[in-house]
């Protein structure tokens, strides 16, 4: 799994949220026309349904919108604060819908898994294992795919996703390992079924 790399200009943010705040209301459009792609990436991550990603994209514009004097830029970027919005306002539309999946899997059984091998099976770009990558992934609950697709694909800091998502760094670091374990055992099992079914 590796990480990639998505860096967006922010230069006039305080500019333009310092014109909105002294009544420029209008201005926020742009900074909604900036960002509003990335809210909608991440909200994919998390919501199926095509009506359901515009109406939390919309209710996290909106409410970004409402809550711009409490934006505080010392604690994150502008981006940053408003996908931590976008992060809460699609798990609300998900509990409240009772949407959110759960895989168990039993801690003995990761705990047995080595570090290396996990490490060495993730890094398997076949197309093979990349299919069974997809399906592990999908078995995670939504803030665990979340976690990876900030982490990996949005190349976000910990400090980063830990703001975003309410939790501290040491969490997410102990929480990205035990997923690469958890990964590790879904490709072995999903493996192991796809061997049966063939013989």
């Amino acid at each position: 799994m590796e990480r990639h790399t998505d860096i967006t200009s922010t230069a006039d943010d305080s500019q333009l949220i310092s014109s909105i705040l002294s009544g420029h209301i209008d201005k926020f459009c742009l900074l909604a026309a900036r960002y509003a792609p990335h809210v909608q990436q991440l909200v994919e991550c998390m919501i199926s349904q095509v009506e359901d990603v515009e109406d939390v994209t919309q209710d996290t514009l909106m409410a970004a919108y409402e809550s711009l004097p409490n934006y505080d830029s010392r604690r994150a970027s502008f981006k940053t604060w408003l996908l931590r919005i976008a992060y809460h306002t699609a798990l609300k539309r998900l509990r409240s819908e009772s949407r959110m999946r759960f895989v168990e899997v039993e801690q003995t059984l990761l705990d047995a898994i080595p570090d290396q091998e996990a490490d060495k099976l993730l890094s398997d770009t076949s197309p093979d294992r990349l299919q069974l990558l997809d399906q592990a992934i999908s078995q995670l609950s939504i803030d665990d795919q979340m976690l990876l697709s900030l982490y990996y694909h949005d190349d976000r800091s910990l400090r980063e996703i830990a703001y975003i998502v309410n939790r501290t760094d040491s969490y997410l670091r102990s929480r990205l390992q035990w997923l690469r374990k958890k990964l590790c055992n879904s490709i072995i099992t999903l493996e192991s079924h796809g061997n049966k079914q063939e013989i």
